[in-house]
């Protein structure tokens, strides 16, 4: 599981949790892993969402992190569900 898009659909489900500091060090962890290991859609997607999570001033913030999370799932094929169940898992 990506812990960049983990911690995406956690701010989604739980839009108190985090912080803006805690979002914004997850989308710079997030650019960081793209630019390290590959310019591949399956990065940038992840990288992309999490950006979007961090973007409060973006109008659209949620539809952009949704957008690249769908991105992300098409992407890598794993289900979005398995993500939720285990945020659940933790709690």
């Amino acid at each position: 599981m990506n812990p960049h898009i983990l911690m995406v659909i956690d701010n989604q489900l739980n839009p108190d949790k985090y912080i803006r500091k805690q979002l914004k060090r997850n989308a710079d962890d997030a650019y960081d892993f793209y630019v390290t290991y590959g310019a591949s859609y399956v990065y940038s997607a992840a990288a992309y969402a999490a950006h979007a999570a961090d973007s409060y001033s973006v109008v659209d913030a949620d539809d952009d992190a949704n957008y690249w999370l769908n991105q992300y799932f098409e992407y890598t094929g794993e289900n979005k569900q398995d993500y939720i169940d285990a945020l659940e898992n933790k709690q």
